[in-house]
């Protein structure tokens, strides 16, 4: 990615964060750092590089609550619940 002079000022604007000017200049900096990091890994030779081996992140698997005082512990901790369950803000 090819950086230009407002780009840091672009992201400000667009997450609706106020940037004084000389904290535009050091995060433009900073994404010029970061994205000159990225272009250098890019360069990087994987090709003899077994995905396989790189390993994979563990998973719990989805089980059910079964104990109905831990379930009860766990809904009881939310301020809100609705039909037994924890209630939520939706998230979009």
């Amino acid at each position: 990615m090819i950086l230009e002079k407002d780009n840091a000022a672009h992201c400000a604007n667009m997450t609706k964060i106020y940037l004084t000017p000389q904290e535009t200049a050091q995060y433009e900096k900073q994404m010029q750092d970061l994205f000159g990091w990225v272009r250098q890994l890019s360069e990087v030779d994987t090709s003899g590089v077994d995905l396989a081996a790189v390993g994979v992140a563990y998973l719990r698997p989805d089980e059910p609550v079964t104990d109905a005082s831990m379930a009860q512990t766990l809904v009881s901790a939310f301020n809100e619940q609705a039909d037994h369950c924890a209630k939520v803000k939706k998230v979009l």
